[in-house]
């Protein structure tokens, strides 16, 4: 092994000295590449040397599933704080790669910020990744998504002190949640080298990364989106089992979803670079608002209007299906549709661990459903 490694690192110092001479790589995309490759060697070295006979690891299994459900390692999870989601998904499992997919304007980053609202009362350690937006735009929109106070008003300018100080004072919590937001990472290797960082130091437990086809590859060969695509979700997948966090990125769809007639329905096929994507994510999430479509009642006769659907179309180890939450426009908000009626505030601890004591039950059912790639045009990801 200590020769494979000295081999490895005489083959780096060679491609170092490549890439130094390549004018198309910076300073930083230097430090970020080969910290990235460094890590990977210095944790293929300790696994290999920590790595346990199959029967320690028998008896460590073991071990870990006799513990209480709520300390079990192998079934942690980080709760979604949407009641019926949580119950569909059993929350969001750790080591997961999860990819939510959308048309644009149907929520995707909403969808995020809402989530990582809920979580707040939580307190965890969580890192929002935006390569489309600014920090300080991500921030306003968790702050108006709090508040359930519109973009728009806190960003004209226009509010009186007595508005200013009563968003200071309801927004403490905020503050003193223990959130990263990083817009300056644009590469896979960006990301890898900040995600390490924040594990380390931060302890995170999720990450959220807005949006898959905006992360940079970088490569000496002619451009391939869908290659790139695919090393992506490779290696977010691997940084989620590397660090047993949970990793939930967006993804566009293609048009295919706005010239097929019917419902509208998105579907695996719908995603750009599908193939991919499918195959990596643990699990695949759709938003879905009809209204958007101006279809304003469902199949029953009832309104579409305010309605998200969020669709499980992949999970390795639950149920696929549906459920309906209640998307506010003029804040960008997604809510529970009980919380509407019975005031409840965001979800705390408690109600997650009876959610996940019901999966030690066996209360959820799973369906395994086979996924349907067609061939479509795929227009272009930007």
């Amino acid at each position: 092994m200590e020769q494979n490694i000295k081999k490895t690192l005489s083959n780096f110092a060679v491609e170092i000295e490549k890439d130094v001479q390549f004018e198309g790589f910076s300073e930083q995309d230097l430090i970020n590449k080969w910290t990235s490759k460094v890590l990977s060697l210095s944790n293929e070295f300790r696994k290999d040397n920590t790595k346990l006979s199959f029967k320690e690891l028998y008896l460590d299994t073991m071990l870990t599933i006799a513990k209480p459900g709520s300390e079990h390692k192998i079934f942690s999870a980080v709760p979604s704080g949407f009641l019926d989601l949580d119950r569909l998904m059993r929350g969001l499992p750790k080591g997961e790669l999860i990819v939510v997919g959308a048309r644009p304007a149907m929520g995707k980053t909403a969808f995020l910020v809402s989530m990582m609202a809920n979580m707040i009362q939580l307190n965890k350690p969580i890192a929002y990744i935006t390569i489309e937006n600014s920090a300080q735009q991500i921030l306003l929109r968790l702050i108006s998504n709090y508040m359930e106070i519109s973009y728009q008003d806190i960003v004209s300018k226009e509010l009186t002190p007595s508005q200013i100080d009563d968003i200071l004072f309801k927004t403490k919590v905020v503050r003193d949640a223990s959130i990263t937001i990083e817009d300056n990472c644009f590469s896979i290797d960006d990301i890898i080298a900040q995600v390490d960082y924040l594990v380390k130091e931060k302890k995170i437990e999720i990450v959220f990364v807005d949006y898959l086809q905006l992360i940079k590859v970088k490569s000496r060969r002619e451009n391939n989106r869908e290659a790139d695509v695919a090393k992506v979700c490779r290696e977010l997948k691997a940084l989620a089992r590397k660090y047993n966090i949970v990793i939930i990125v967006t993804s566009q769809l293609s048009r295919a979803v706005e010239t097929r007639g019917g419902d509208k329905r998105p579907q695996l096929s719908d995603l750009r670079e599908s193939g991919s994507i499918e195959q990596d994510a643990d699990k695949v999430l759709f938003i879905h608002r009809p209204e958007y479509y101006n279809i304003t009642e469902d199949e029953n006769g009832e309104s579409t209007l305010g309605i998200a659907e969020i669709i499980i179309a992949k999970d390795r180890e639950g149920a696929l299906g549906s459920v309906k939450l209640f998307f506010y426009g003029i804040c960008s908000t997604f809510k529970d549709i009980d919380s509407l009626f019975l005031k409840r505030p965001h979800y705390g601890a408690d109600y997650f661990k009876e959610i996940r004591k019901d999966e030690f039950k066996n209360t959820i059912d799973k369906i395994v459903r086979g996924s349907k790639l067609n061939d479509i045009d795929e227009d272009h990801p930007f």
